[in-house]
């Protein structure tokens, strides 16, 4: 009976903090990992600062510094459903990132030309509006769709070019993924990582559209606190600003629902 006693007394004495444990226990399941500080960080070093094809030692950050003006071309498919969904992600994107993306008909007064042809004409395409295919023969023995951008002397992004071939990319089923992807990796989030998920960014997932984390490291991209040009350390050690902001703001709390605003998902009712 006194053991009896005993135990209940030590279960009274002590469960207020069996109840805080279990309490913060359950905050800990109820946060999805991609909404930790420390993954998205590392999320963003690696989609922000490595490149896919291209072995980079010393990898800045870039990005724009100025508005976008998008010209639009197409000699197969639906060129007005093409031209409308890639409206619909651009404003997207614009809203994300604060960002002003605009269409333009002058070609001399567009910095991303996003091109919508053949598979058979693709090459043909490159060399028009990237250079020589051979200098990207990796990308287009691999890749789906393209995308290239150039970039100055402060590593702020000045051109940029996508090349979607239609009839190749709806017969393996990536068409959305290519409009998606190819536009939001050319605002400064040039590379691919299986590490990174759930995200457009990564290769294996089943991700068409934004992901949550996706809208987190677009707007960590155009966070005042970071800037083009800064080394993988200055990114890092600018990053606890960035995350603090993101927090403020209840970016990372709410990033589920504000990634559907104005989203093509929404638009197309998936």
């Amino acid at each position: 009976m006194q053991t009896n006693l005993l135990n209940l007394r030590l279960m009274i004495r002590f469960s207020p903090f069996w109840l805080l444990t279990f309490f913060i226990s359950s905050l800990a399941l109820s946060e999805e990992r991609w909404q930790n500080d420390a993954y998205i960080q590392d999320s963003f070093i690696k989609i922000a600062l490595e490149r896919e094809y291209k072995e980079t030692k010393y990898p800045k950050l870039i990005r724009w510094n100025k508005p976008i003006k998008l010209f639009f071309e197409s000699d197969s498919g639906d060129a007005n459903l093409q031209k409308e969904l890639l409206s619909v992600h651009a404003q997207h994107l614009a809203n994300i990132t604060g960002l002003p993306i605009d269409f333009t008909n002058d070609p001399k007064q567009a910095n991303i030309f996003v091109i919508f042809t053949t598979y058979d004409n693709i090459e043909n395409k490159v060399r028009q509006y990237i250079g020589d295919p051979e200098k990207i023969r990796a990308a287009l023995n691999k890749a789906i769709c393209l995308g290239n951008f150039s970039r100055n002397g402060k590593y702020e992004i000045i051109k940029g070019s996508i090349i979607i071939p239609v009839d190749y990319a709806r017969r393996k089923a990536r068409f959305l993924d290519c409009i998606v992807e190819e536009i939001t990796q050319l605002l400064g989030l040039p590379n691919d990582s299986n590490d990174v998920f759930p995200s457009v960014f990564n290769d294996v997932s089943v991700d068409t559209y934004l992901s949550p984390l996706d809208y987190l490291l677009l707007k960590a991209l155009y966070s005042s606190h970071l800037k083009p040009g800064m080394d993988v350390a200055q990114t890092k050690a600018a990053f606890p600003k960035v995350l603090a902001e993101l927090h403020s703001n209840k970016d990372i709390e709410n990033a589920a629902q504000r990634v559907q605003k104005y989203s093509l998902k929404t638009y197309l009712g998936d």
